[in-house]
This record gives structure tokens, C-alpha cells and sequence, in this order.
């Protein structure tokens, strides 16, 4: 384990904050809209009423040389401290007297470790070019059906993405209509603080590209008719950390202008992609971010890690409940050796560990856009079938765009090819994801039904 100081000389932690917000108003709500807006300003409100007495004190401690600086990442009940190192233990004992907060724990390292196999040549021009995951999941028969996920939007949290590469750019949110971008609510970079959208590692931009991206002739996403906005939490090294996530995750709930002005929970997308996640399944660091995604309606979809064969290997976010959990499968739909298995670690009330994964994806040898230009990258992972699965979602939920995450997670859980041990197993979750099965189930499950014949 180790562990990422955000200043020089200063140990940094993640403490959660005692808040406790009220989400019935937006559970109920009428339209996703208004869903995102209402879970925001709950958490809003429930973090502000802790600030009142908290921040006075925090300042105090500020003024007595035990802490250097503090930030909220809004939205995620979370507060990140930074600490002289050399006065650290006196700066954690002070922190755990104070009331307003919950688990302090230390800023943990978070690394992707996706395979990363090289560069690829790009189709010939005017080849028609199919990848093996979009074929496989059936997507092009979901797009016959009107489904091709338009009017959904996907964050992705990752490494940024090179939105001018030509499966990206059209499917970028802030694509403008003449080719420019505005970045504005559409990009955000807590790693390096720039306004313009960039990758430097590709696995950013190969996620975007498998679960929105493509071209006319190369199609390598799942929903071509969503669009995408990128959060960039790693580095070029494709490490991040606790601290970094939580505010791109604060982004994702509430997206802001390029200076960090203007919060506007309206602009959350309808689907979180990560394609990341810690060691431990137990680590709650981020479970109130993901409440307030299930409040606001917004689906996370999580990679369950590539820590396989090994058993009970679901990392964190992957093992909360709230996540649609994602294993890798390979073109035969075998279960990659590197995919991580349940049983999870976090149980139900019952004392039953939560079904994980739930669900497999395509995520052995994938082929999608890359950093640079108009480069392609294979590359390996549960990170490469988390996009797969978010794109299906956001095909699924441009016909039924109702659909909560539970509802959904009982569309693809029912749906799904069974490729394992009958029913779940701990291996594949339900089975392999399928668009047109999971349409069907839709309609089966959740949709409008049919109007009453006319009288005789």
C-alpha cells in the first residue's frame, strides 16, 4: 500500500463528514433533471450545515500549526486535510476529536493496471471495421431498434481523452457544431489543471472510444448516439489518488466551468464509467458520492478489478451495492483469468456478502482510439469492459430513460448470457452482457404497456 501526499512536505488524509442528507424530494422526483438537481442540493445543504460548526475549527487548527490546509470535495461528503508530516500524529488525534467527522483514513494511491498491449494500425480507408466487443454484444442490431443511446450522456473518470481523435470528436459533449470545443461543464483536470481536454496515457481515451466512440467505418463503442464528458483523475503514469477521485467525482455531480465556477448538477450525465478501483473492497472512501448517485439517478458502473483468479479479489467502488460491477470476458466468452472474483467483502444486513460482479463484458484484447492523433491501442482489463457496459446502459436507457439503477441492474442481471455456473457464480455475475436481449427485457420489465384494444 502506498500512499500520495498533495504537498510537499504534508501527509494527506480523507475524512468523511457526519452529514445526513435528506433524498426522499429527489427519489421521488418526476424527470432525471430534476433528480440530479435535488440530490445535489442535499448534499449540498447536509455538508453546509456540518461546515457551520466545523469550519471555525479546522480554521483553529490551522491557526495552532496543526493542519496546512483543507478542501471539501462538494457533493461526496468528504473533506481532504493536509498535515505537517513532521506533526502528524498530533494533527490526527486533534481531527478525531472533532465531532463533524467520521473515518479519517490516509490518501491512498489508486493505480490502473490495465494491459496494455500497443499500438495498432488503423483500419484502411473506406474498410468497414467491426471490433470483436461490438459485435459480440450486438450493439449494431440494438441501433436498428432506434437505440443507439442519443440524449444520454457518459462521464467517464479516467485520464482525460483526446477529443479530436476521429472516433472521439463527434461524440464529445463539447463538440461544437463548426469543429471547436467548448470544455466548459465538459472537462475537468484536478491533476494538472488545464481547460482544454487532453489525454496522456490512452487509457482515457480508449474508454471513451469503447463505450460512445467510433466512425462510420470503425466501430468500436457501444452507444455511437451518446455523448461523453471526461473527468481526468490520473496521471500520465496512470496513477491517481483517494483525494483526486473524490473531486472528479464531485465534478461528475455537479460539472463546472473550466475555473471551477458555476456548479451545475443539470450537466451530471446519466452514467458514471470507472474503470478503476483500490485493492480493498472494504474502503468506504467513496460511498457517499455513490449515494449521491443513486439519489440523483445517475447509474455508476464499476470495474471489479484485476486482481483474478483470486477469490473474494472485488475491489472498491466495485463492491458497494450501488455499483453495476463489471467482469471481463474474452471472445469466447471465457472469464479472464485476470478478472476479479467475489465472493465481495461488504455484506448485506443479512449478513450476506452482495452479489458480485454482477454482471461480464468483453475486456480481452479490445481495440479503441488512443492519446494521440487518430491512434489506435489494444488493451486488456475489466477496465475495457466497464465502457462496454456503460454503453449498453446508456442504449438501454435512450428507449426506457426512466430506468433507475436497480432497474436497470435487474434489465442486464436478466438478461444476460449465462457463460458460467448456472445462474450467478462469483466468477461472471449474471452472465455476459447482450444489447438486444437486455432491450427486450426492458420492455418486458419496465415498459409502456400496450393500449386497450378498440371496442367491437
Amino acid at each position: 500500500m502506498s500512499f500520495i501526499n498533495l504537498e510537499a512536505g504534508a501527509r494527506t488524509y480523507v475524512a468523511a463528514l457526519k452529514v445526513n442528507p435528506n433524498f426522499a424530494p429527489a427519489l421521488a422526483a418526476a424527470t432525471r433533471t430534476d433528480r440530479k438537481t435535488m440530490a445535489y442540493d442535499a448534499m449540498f445543504d447536509a455538508e453546509v450545515a456540518v461546515k457551520a460548526t466545523l469550519v471555525p475549527k479546522l480554521d483553529a487548527l490551522k491557526g495552532e500549526g496543526l493542519l496546512r490546509s483543507y478542501d471539501f470535495a462538494t457533493g461526496t461528503g468528504a473533506l481532504i486535510l493536509n498535515v505537517d508530516e513532521s506533526r502528524s500524529a498530533a494533527a490526527f488525534q486533534a481531527l478525531q476529536g472533532l465531532g463533524e467527522l467520521g473515518r479519517i483514513v490516509r490518501n491512498r494511491e489508486v493505480k490502473l493496471d490495465t494491459i496494455v498491449e500497443g499500438p495498432v494500425a488503423a483500419p484502411a480507408e473506406g474498410d468497414k471495421t467491426v471490433e470483436w466487443n461490438v459485435d459480440k454484444l450486438g450493439v449494431q442490431q440494438a441501433w436498428a431498434q432506434g437505440a443507439t443511446g442519443e440524449g444520454i450522456v457518459v462521464g467517464i473518470v479516467d485520464t482525460g481523452a483526446n477529443v479530436s481523435h476521429e472516433a472521439l470528436k463527434g461524440h464529445y459533449r463539447g463538440t461544437n457544431a463548426d469543429g471547436t470545443f467548448t470544455h466548459d461543464y465538459n472537462f475537468y483536470d484536478p491533476i494538472n489543471h488545464k481547460t482544454e481536454a487532453y489525454d496522456d496515457h490512452d487509457h482515457g481515451s480508449h474508454v471513451a472510444g469503447t463505450s460512445v466512440g467510433g466512425t462510420a467505418d470503425h466501430l468500436t463503442g457501444m452507444a455511437p448516439g451518446a455523448k461523453f464528458i471526461s473527468a481526468k483523475v490520473f496521471n500520465s503514469g496512470g496513477s491517481g489518488d483517494t483525494a483526486t477521485i473524490l473531486k472528479g467525482l464531485s465534478w461528475m455531480l455537479a460539472p463546472t466551468k473550466s475555473d471551477g465556477t458555476g456548479a451545475d448538477p443539470t450537466k451530471a450525465p446519466d452514467v458514471v464509467s470507472n474503470s478503476w478501483g483500490n485493492s480493498s473492497g472494504t474502503s468506504l472512501s467513496y460511498l457517499d458520492a455513490w449515494k449521491a448517485f443513486e439519489a440523483a439517478g445517475v447509474i455508476p458502473v464499476v470495474a471489479a478489478g484485476n486482481s483474478g483468479p483470486r477469490a473474494g479479489s472485488i475491489g472498491a467502488p466495485g463492491s458497494y451495492a450501488q455499483s453495476i460491477t463489471v467482469g471481463a470476458t474474452d471472445k469466447n466468452d471465457k472469464v479472464a483469468s485476470f478478472s476479479s472474483r467475489g465472493p465481495n467483502p461488504i455484506k448485506d444486513a443479512n449478513g450476506v456478502p452482495i452479489p458480485k460482479p454482477d454482471i461480464s463484458a468483453p475486456g480481452v484484447d479490445v481495440i479503441s482510439s488512443g492519446k494521440t492523433g487518430n491512434s489506435y491501442v489494444k488493451m486488456s482489463g475489466t477496465s475495457m469492459a466497464t465502457p462496454a457496459t456503460a454503453g449498453v446502459i446508456a442504449l438501454v436507457l435512450s428507449k426506457f430513460p426512466t430506468l433507475t439503477a436497480e432497474q436497470m441492474r435487474q434489465v442486464l442481471d436478466t438478461s444476460a448470457v449465462d457463460i458460467d455456473a448456472p445462474g450467478f457464480d462469483t466468477n461472471s455475475g449474471w452472465g455476459r452482457i447482450d444489447a438486444v436481449a437486455a432491450l427486450a427485457k426492458a420492455q418486458e420489465l419496465f415498459g409502456t404497456p400496450p393500449a386497450p384494444a378498440p371496442a367491437a
